[in-house]
């Protein structure tokens, strides 16, 4: 064979490897990639430098970043995390920013985005029964978009009944639990999802609450822990409620899973200092005007419903029925006045940590 011939026949070869090479590539590269194990929800307020897997503690009205994270497992054993936030920390620490990245697999991935509430925002119980109607669920946000980062809300999902009986919606305070759910698609089926990875759910919150991706926005004040219970369950005993099913309550409360119309004026009155016995109760009039003055926070009560005064919205400067509350009549929520306290009855004020 002549040199020319065999130099000829070298490069085909060499032109037909780099061209296998390079159809193959996708393939071996998707082959060595890291394997993705766990799913994370990372949330980041306004203002902060890093994205947090677990609880965050904000003011009301702070706005907040949702970041869904996917952890995958390298060759060498060291951690790729695909995500969008810019820095990422676990429960176990900060993540290195050499380890984060953005979705770049041929496999389509889709965000599903999820709260974690009480199944019901109210839930009376029956002289006798205990606790096991309670429970947390998932609940699919189908209005989110499927994208790696959203902005967060603390909206609940299950309080429809609540603004149909003419409840203030989208509150900047309350409690909020987060899930997520990432699909990954191969290009054979749009339909059926390849692989499924999930971020810790409603099962997991009772032995991982310290951790669970939750955000709890309170307002300033003695009415800051009353209003971070907004958006859990409000759970009414019987009037003969055992002392045990008192101390599940409480811890329920403290836990910020649920609560009851006692425990969320216990919490107000704890942080005033106060307590229902050493309060001064006065008569008062709705219609004469009274001067507003510090009102947030103090009780007025008709009988045995009692309300925390919330925001001045009437005529300025006065106490009115246009002016809001928080009511626990059968869950919490934001009303006026005058939407509570609808009929007769001697109307009572009390000052609280004044």
């Amino acid at each position: 064979m002549s040199p020319e011939r065999r130099n000829l026949l070298l490069a085909l070869t060499v032109v037909l490897v780099l061209v296998a090479a390079l159809l193959l590539w996708p393939s071996i590269r998707e082959e060595l990639a890291p394997e993705p194990t766990a799913a994370w929800v990372a949330i980041q307020p306004e203002g902060a430098g890093e994205a947090v897997v677990g609880t965050v503690l904000v003011d009301a009205g702070t706005p907040f970043q949702l970041y869904a994270v996917l952890e995958a497992t390298a060759r060498d054993g060291s951690k790729v995390y695909y995500t969008e936030a810019p820095a990422l920390r676990l429960p176990d620490g900060p993540v290195p920013t050499e380890a984060l990245a953005r979705w770049d697999r041929p496999q389509e991935a889709r965000v599903l985005w999820f709260t974690v509430e009480g199944a019901l925002p109210y839930l009376e119980l029956d002289p006798g029964e205990t606790l096991e109607r309670f429970r947390l669920t998932e609940l699919l946000r189908p209005d989110w978009p499927q994208s790696w980062s959203v902005p967060g809300t603390l909206d609940p999902a299950n309080d429809d009944s609540l603004v149909r009986s003419g409840a203030r919606g989208d509150n900047p305070f309350g409690t909020q639990r987060f899930h997520v759910r990432i699909e990954l698609y191969g290009r054979e089926s749009s339909l059926i999802p390849q692989e499924r990875y999930r971020s810790p759910g409603a099962a997991e919150i009772w032995r991982k609450w310290r951790v669970f991706p939750t955000v709890i926005a309170s307002l300033p004040g003695a009415i800051g822990p009353a209003s971070a219970l907004f958006g859990l369950t409000q759970i009414e005993p019987p009037p003969t409620e055992s002392q045990a099913m008192q101390r599940e309550i409480r811890e329920l409360t403290r836990h910020h899973m649920a609560f009851s119309r006692i425990t969320a004026l216990g919490s107000l009155l704890s942080s005033a200092g106060e307590s229902m016995d050493s309060l001064d109760w006065r008569q008062i009039s709705l219609d004469a005007g009274l001067p507003w003055s510090e009102e947030e926070g103090n009780l007025v009560r008709v009988g045995d419903r009692v309300v925390i005064l919330f925001g001045d919205e009437g005529e300025p400067g006065a106490l009115d029925r246009r002016d809001l509350c928080f009511d626990y009549a059968r869950g919490a929520a934001v009303r006026p006045l005058g939407d509570v306290f609808v009929g007769g009855g001697e109307v009572e004020l009390a000052s609280v940590g004044r």
